[in-house]
């Protein structure tokens, strides 16, 4: 079951068309088997009952003019001058109920050779039976009419020994024709109960056909939904992530859904591979586009930004002074490094730009941004601190730096100069301020922090 379940869509669809024949094929085979029975029924209808029938009727009408012809032969006392013949109208009429009697039997006998009667066989049999006790009956009732009409006296004894005979000769037709009548009854039972029972059953088999068919498209629909919308999810995140630029959001699949065997699942998987590798590509760009953005925006040796991102981000400070928000900025220099580089090289010159940018980050906030402007030149932007609290960030620094105890670089120094956004200022303007002040600095003898107009 579990194996269908993960089977291919056109795996399921055929299996369930091959269940749904075989379920029609059933109700058709049903059909033809109870549309067989009924017409074998309907054929012994026709074929035996129907002429019994018409035997019943004939019979019926010979055995009512055998019971007036009884009634006036006994009230006129047997005399034959009131009757022209009676031995020849009961022979006559004898020899017509024999002939449709024989008419019934011969029905029975050749029906029951072709095997031909379904019902009642037994009593079809019992009725054979029956006529033949008729004619004994019948022969019988002719000896003893005989005998009265020889005799010129007809005594008690012979009348009663007459209608005795008469009486069995009646009930012995009255029961071949009950049993005639029974037996159509009991053919018309059966074939309306089979008739009942296969409009029941086909009923009960189409109904259940159209209940399995209607769950299993319901099933299949279903399932085509899940996946279509799976699917659609997927594709919604693709847009999403092309919108906002963001990688895109993969979803996990189930264990039991890693292999999927449906063309729709495999189009679900498949297109989750193009998500998974599309989102490790964009994570690739991004990640990409982040280190070029560090190459184009940060000095490689310091960490610092570069003079690009100087440009770009004064401009910001700017724009947001100009709004009520204050912002200072500190110029460093490092004293006397031309003398470093050439009495220590160049690598040692480096190790101590390293060394001073480093230092300088772990003074300031993670607000503060820190820019190398060139060469041993650095600047501090302090965005919402004013000169005093710019001037004290400096002078931590400077102190900092004095503090120094590093075996890999030589001692060194610093200057700082200071200056504060004025109402006006554009980039050039607090920046050279911020460069005399340091300038000051220098020409007060090095490893000092000035602030503008001091």
């Amino acid at each position: 079951m579990l194996q269908w379940f993960n089977a291919s869509l056109n795996r399921k669809i055929g299996s369930l068309f091959v269940l749904l024949l075989s379920f029609l094929f059933v109700v058709i085979i049903f059909s033809i088997y109870k549309l067989r029975l009924i017409d074998f029924e309907m054929k012994q209808v026709a074929e035996v009952d129907i002429p019994l029938n018409e035997v019943i009727g004939h019979a019926e009408m010979l055995q009512l003019k055998q019971h007036i012809f009884m009634e006036q032969f006994r009230r006129l006392g047997g005399s034959n001058e009131s009757f022209s013949s009676p031995e020849t109208q009961f022979d006559q009429r004898r020899d017509a109920l024999s002939t449709l009697l024989n008419r019934a039997v011969n029905i029975i006998n050749k029906n029951v050779e072709r095997h031909k009667i379904r019902f009642e066989l037994l009593e079809h049999e019992a009725l054979l039976s029956e006529i033949e006790a008729f004619h004994q009956h019948s022969d019988d009732f002719e000896r003893q009419l005989g005998h009265i009409l020889s005799v010129q006296n007809i005594s008690e004894s012979d009348w009663r020994d007459l209608e005795n005979v008469a009486f069995l000769l009646d009930r012995s037709m009255g029961i071949i024709l009950t049993q005639i009548e029974s037996l159509s009854l009991e053919a018309a039972k059966y074939t309306e109960k089979h008739e009942r029972e296969f409009m029941f059953i086909n009923g009960m088999l189409g109904a259940g056909a159209l209940v399995i068919g209607l769950l299993l498209t319901v099933y299949i629909i279903q399932v085509i939904r899940i996946r279509i919308l799976r699917i659609h999810h997927q594709v919604d995140n693709i847009h999403e992530s092309i919108e906002t630029g963001t990688p895109i959001k993969v979803s996990s699949v189930d264990e039991s859904e890693s292999n999927p065997q449906d063309e729709l699942g495999e189009l679900e998987q498949d297109l989750q591979k193009v998500v998974r590798r599309l989102s490790d590509e964009m994570v690739s760009r991004m990640e990409a586009e982040r280190q070029l953005m560090v190459l184009v925006t940060k000095d490689k040796l310091t960490g610092a930004y570069n003079r690009h991102k100087w440009d770009e981000q004064i401009k910001v400070s700017l724009d947001l002074a100009q709004r009520g928000t204050v912002f200072s900025l500190i110029m460093l220099d490092i004293d006397c490094f031309k003398k470093i580089n050439d009495q220590f090289g160049h690598q040692v010159g480096d190790a101590v730009l390293q060394f001073f940018a480093s230092s300088l980050l772990q003074c300031l906030r993670k607000s503060d941004l820190l820019f190398r402007m060139g060469g041993e030149e650095f600047a501090v932007l302090l965005p919402q601190q004013p000169l005093e609290k710019a001037t004290q960030v400096a002078e931590r620094i400077l102190e900092s730096i004095e503090m120094t105890d590093d075996d890999r670089i030589p001692p060194f120094t610093v200057s700082a100069g200071v200056s504060t956004y004025r109402s006006g200022d554009d980039d050039n303007s607090i920046l050279t301020r911020a460069d005399k002040a340091l300038y000051q600095s220098k020409l007060n003898g090095r490893n000092r922090v000035t602030s503008e107009g001091a």
